[in-house]
């Protein structure tokens, strides 16, 4: 399950970089060569950058990087730091799902906001939320299990610098 969600945030956030910067470009190119644009790259940032973002997100918290308060780990033991992940994860899994609920009644306000160029609907770019809160949430509870199974609960999702070189 993390691999597929893993594999998942990497194509949305890259795929959504790549044609942003490919729209834009070619936006740049027509209007240095006839003077006027073409319209639509200039909603594709719209639509896709909430896309980048969630996916850089679940990608972030699959891979254990997003930025960490670890006072506390230090004067808990094995046992205590155990219980302190997983209800951390419980928190996050209660949390993320509900905002991705919430994020549906939202979808059903924005669908008949449409951009006016490429008549697509701002449902899109509000879907990245929701689909980026179920990922995270998912992802919480894959850590939970993984906690619950680790020898030491502090290993999970561990962020290991060497690993960015």
């Amino acid at each position: 399950m993390d691999a597929t969600i893993e594999v998942a945030g990497a194509v949305t956030s890259i795929g959504s970089l790549v044609i942003m910067f490919v729209s834009l470009m070619a936006e740049v190119i027509v209007r240095y060569f006839t003077n006027q644009g073409m319209g639509w790259p200039t909603e594709m940032p719209n639509i896709l950058f909430p896309w980048l973002v969630m996916g850089g997100v679940v990608l972030g918290a699959q891979r254990g990087q997003h930025i960490a308060v670890t006072a506390l780990n230090a004067l808990l033991g094995r046992t205590g730091n155990r219980v302190l992940l997983l209800a951390q994860q419980v928190l996050i899994v209660c949390t993320f799902f509900y905002l991705a609920w919430v994020g549906l009644t939202v979808l059903q306000i924005t669908g008949s906001e449409m951009y006016p160029v490429t008549g697509i609907t701002a449902r899109w770019a509000y879907l990245a939320l929701i689909v980026g809160f179920v990922g995270l949430g998912i992802t919480a509870i894959t850590t939970f299990v993984r906690i619950l199974l680790a020898d030491n609960p502090l290993s999970v999702r561990a962020h290991h610098l060497e690993e960015d070189v």
